[in-house]
């Protein structure tokens, strides 16, 4: 079984993933999100990300307040990234998935779910990557895209370590 992957559908709701800012399978167009917008999930975001909007609000049963809840849902995908966002209707998949606090959040009433993949996922039995590449030189420049905002950041440590 694939990262993320459960019941036929990765976090997001995909069935197979794909790059990140790539329209979904199933239509959902996305739209990039600034970095400051990216506080609704803990962590580092290296780069800014896709915001995958469903269109349409969705009921699901909130285990904590024990009740069900509806609410408009928007999936995020970190830029340069592998992708798993798709609109899923599954009722099943979508309570699972708003009560799992390692992948969704509730912010100005939106579940926000990290549709985000490892670099290198592939639909479950299958052996390309979302991006389709397999070159070496691909994969040395996404290595290099990933590994950019440590130098930035080293940079800057080091410098103001200098400055002391």
């Amino acid at each position: 079984m694939k990262p993320g992957y459960a019941g036929g559908a990765y976090a997001g709701g995909a069935a197979v993933p794909y790059t990140a800012g790539a329209r979904s399978r199933g239509g959902v167009a996305p739209y990039v999100l600034g970095g400051a917008a990216l506080g609704v999930f803990p962590g580092l975001w290296l780069y800014s990300a896709y915001a995958y909007p469903y269109g349409h609000p969705y009921t699901y049963h909130n285990d904590s307040s024990n009740r069900n809840e509806t609410r408009d849902v928007t999936c995020l995908c970190q830029q340069y990234s592998e992708c798993g966002c798709d609109n899923n209707t599954d009722s099943s998949y979508l309570n699972s998935v708003a009560n799992n606090q390692t992948v969704s959040r509730v912010a100005n009433n939106t579940l926000y779910i990290n549709g985000t993949l490892p670099n290198g996922t592939t639909a479950d039995g299958g052996s390309e990557s979302a991006t389709g590449s397999t070159s070496a030189a691909g994969s040395l420049k996404q290595q290099m895209l990933e590994t950019s905002g440590w130098w930035i950041m080293a940079a800057g440590v080091g410098y103001t370590l200098w400055l002391m």
